[in-house]
């Protein structure tokens, strides 16, 4: 009932659009007219969470399961972040998001974090080239593999490279630009890579 309390008069802020919420099994209505969405709380947010931050106490607790959205994600977010004005902010909080330690064990568990879940995900969704950034589309029916290859192509001519030249990528992935430096222009490649998922399968 605490929980109900607190979470109700803070979300009416938010009455631009009409919405429904669902909090300990009962349904309370925000905004007039018939509601275009549900924002159902499987565990109530905390007061102190919304008031710090209040976007990232939404998200953290969608990311977590405790939120969940009924109708269409879009429009929902929509509806909230176009009501920005009256949301609680903690800039260091968000600071911290975005201007994360760029210290070398950070880095490293960044990194880690990220790509290390496993070359068997990546393979789900990459192409062959295993290429995590983007292709270069020269024609309209290019694969994505086509165009992960005219981009590599593209950017081993800028370097002018030549046999014998050796060729140092930081941050390689899986290593794709430099096994095509080396086949094509005879050069000795050297990457570097804080993930061991990109290591074994170079």
């Amino acid at each position: 009932m605490l929980e109900e309390n607190v979470i109700i008069p803070f979300l009416k802020k938010f009455d631009q659009y009409p919405f429904c919420m669902r909090i300990n099994g009962k349904e309370y209505r925000i905004g007039d007219g018939e509601p275009e969405f549900t924002v159902d709380f499987k565990k109530p947010v905390s007061l102190t969470s919304l008031m710090t931050s209040t976007s990232l106490a939404l998200g953290e607790a969608y990311m977590d399961g405790d939120l969940e959205i009924e109708g269409d994600l879009y429009y929902a977010l929509d509806h909230f972040l176009g009501q920005m004005d009256k949301f609680s902010t903690d800039e260091s909080a968000l600071k911290k998001l975005m201007f994360t330690s760029t210290g070398k064990k950070n880095q490293q568990k960044e990194v880690q974090s990220h790509y290390d879940i496993g070359n068997e995900f990546y393979r789900l969704w990459l192409d062959k080239t295993m290429s995590y950034s983007c292709g270069y589309f020269l024609h309209e029916d290019d694969s994505l593999y086509q165009a992960q290859v005219n981009k590599v192509d593209y950017i081993l001519k800028k370097l002018y490279l030549k046999e014998g030249m050796s060729l140092l990528d930081i941050g390689c992935g899986w290593g794709f630009l430099l096994i095509e430096a080396a086949k094509k222009y005879g050069v000795h490649g050297m990457g570097i890579t804080l993930s061991q998922e990109q290591y074994k399968e170079f």
